[in-house]
């Protein structure tokens, strides 16, 4: 699937109030069905209109093998650091080839401003592609896009989180759990933030997964 059609699988229906704080988020995939398989794990962020927010991912681990990624759109940084995905551009993603292990994870923390009148809600997606770009996997997501989890800004805390499950047949599914901590106060650089979260995850993270 090319990314103009995840982009516009991204665009749906979400509600928005008051910006204030945001949860982190700590995302684990069991990706042992379809470990040693070749894919691409693609983070996508979506701008629906203004404000500005960004989304901001550290403490990816895996077990697998990553390759070096490409980028498109307003990204910075990296998945052996902090990794911060804005919407200067409509589209903006980054793509990182990867050969599963078992397990991948990481947290993610979105600021919170809600759309304005007019406005779409900016929205940040995971998928797992095969290395051609296409979905690897056949998820419950309803766009058909195959994500795996959707957050749309909407100015809650929480936002408008949706994980979807693994459809496909043949095997044991690769399956995501999400769990979060307390709400913090989003700056207006959500780098701060993210620098001030690493210490306080990095000693959950889950024993035998190392960085890429």
């Amino acid at each position: 699937m090319n990314r103009i059609h995840r982009s516009a699988a991204l665009l749906v229906s979400l509600a928005f109030s008051d910006p204030l704080f945001a949860l982190p988020y700590r995302v684990s995939i069991d990706t042992s069905p379809l470990s040693g398989t070749a894919a691409q794990v693609a983070f996508d962020f979506i701008d629906g209109g203004p404000p500005t927010n960004s989304v901001v991912i550290s403490d990816f681990a895996t077990d697998g093998a990553l390759g070096g990624a490409s980028t498109a759109g307003d990204v910075t940084g990296n998945l052996s650091g902090l990794l911060m995905l804005g919407n200067a551009s409509f589209f903006s993603e980054y793509l990182a080839p990867i050969t599963l292990g078992n397990a991948i994870s990481f947290i993610f923390v979105i600021s919170q401003s809600p759309p304005a009148a007019g406005s779409l809600p900016d929205a940040f997606a995971l998928f797992l592609l095969d290395p051609g770009g296409a979905p690897l996997l056949a998820t419950s997501d309803p766009a058909g896009a195959g994500a795996l989890l959707v957050h749309g800004v909407d100015g809650t805390p929480a936002g408008d989180l949706v994980t979807y499950s693994d459809l496909s047949a043949g095997r044991a599914p690769v399956t995501i759990a999400i769990s979060t901590d307390s709400p913090v106060p989003v700056p207006a650089t959500l780098w701060l933030l993210a620098a001030a979260l690493l210490p306080q995850f990095r000693a959950r993270s889950a024993p035998g997964i190392h960085p890429n």
